[in-house]
């Protein structure tokens, strides 16, 4: 995310509704980033994982948006396509 991005949702997240709304999507954005950096850091286009994966460029869009969320097969199946494996852990939410 960028600074002026990062100030401006900052400063949003005063706002009650913002951030109660920004809060129960967190978990989508935390994947959606994690997939975004896994591809970055191997260098990859979406369409080269997409080849890995057997499937299409708009799949892998579909995946990194978090919208609907993947399922747990094909978040593994990324994983290998940028030569990643998962690593997941339950962190307890202080809410």
């Amino acid at each position: 995310m960028g600074k002026r991005l990062q100030d401006k949702h900052k400063k949003l997240l005063s706002d009650p509704k913002y951030r109660k709304a920004y809060m129960e999507l967190e978990d989508e954005f935390i994947i959606a980033k994690a997939l975004i950096q896994a591809r970055t850091k191997a260098n990859l286009t979406q369409k080269q994982i997409a080849e890995r994966m057997g499937t299409t460029q708009s799949v892998v869009a579909r995946i990194e948006s978090g919208k609907p969320l993947p399922s747990l097969k094909s978040v593994i199946r990324y994983a290998a396509a940028v030569n990643s494996r998962i690593d997941l852990k339950l962190v307890h939410a202080d809410k």
